[in-house]
């Protein structure tokens, strides 16, 4: 976290009665960076409230899985802090069997299952030979299901 990234933080913890112990905290953008601030503005609107990756990758990766309580602050394309997520609830699925409340909630495209599963299917393809996933039907899928606790003052 950088002096800026820190400083949105303390203004978050500021808003707070209790200040949480040892939170565990992502920075990053969302999705990459061709569609960063579009996901971006679908978190400030309101209209995302989850969002999905493959188990398989963050075991790659040697990164933890998130858990309930732990926070995301979200950067935009430019990589400043607009806004914080905390993790609300985690769900795990068969790719396949992604449910469309998922899709619902991400927020994405019309909403439907069948284009997320066409987005998803785009974003994961380059990974999934170093992820030792042969057929992404059978990935295994976490949702992180969030809420919107800061905002940027201006978007």
């Amino acid at each position: 976290m950088n002096t800026e990234q820190k400083k949105f933080w303390d203004g978050y913890v500021a808003t707070l009665k209790e200040v949480p112990k040892d939170p565990v905290i992502e920075v990053a953008i969302a999705g990459d960076e061709r569609n960063a601030d579009h996901l971006l503005e679908l978190y400030l609107e309101g209209k995302k409230m989850a969002s999905s990756g493959l188990v398989e990758g963050f075991k790659a990766c040697n990164a933890p899985l998130p858990k309930v309580g732990n926070y995301w602050m979200i950067l935009n394309s430019k990589e400043e802090a607009k806004c914080i997520v905390k993790t609300l609830a985690i769900e795990f699925y068969v790719f396949s069997e992604v449910p469309e409340k998922v899709s619902l909630a991400e927020g994405e495209g019309d909403c439907s299952i069948e284009h997320w599963r066409k987005v998803h299917i785009a974003f994961f393809q380059p990974y999934l030979a170093d992820w030792g996933i042969s057929n992404i039907k059978d990935a295994t899928v976490i949702t992180e299901y969030y809420d919107v606790v800061y905002k940027a003052e201006n978007k």
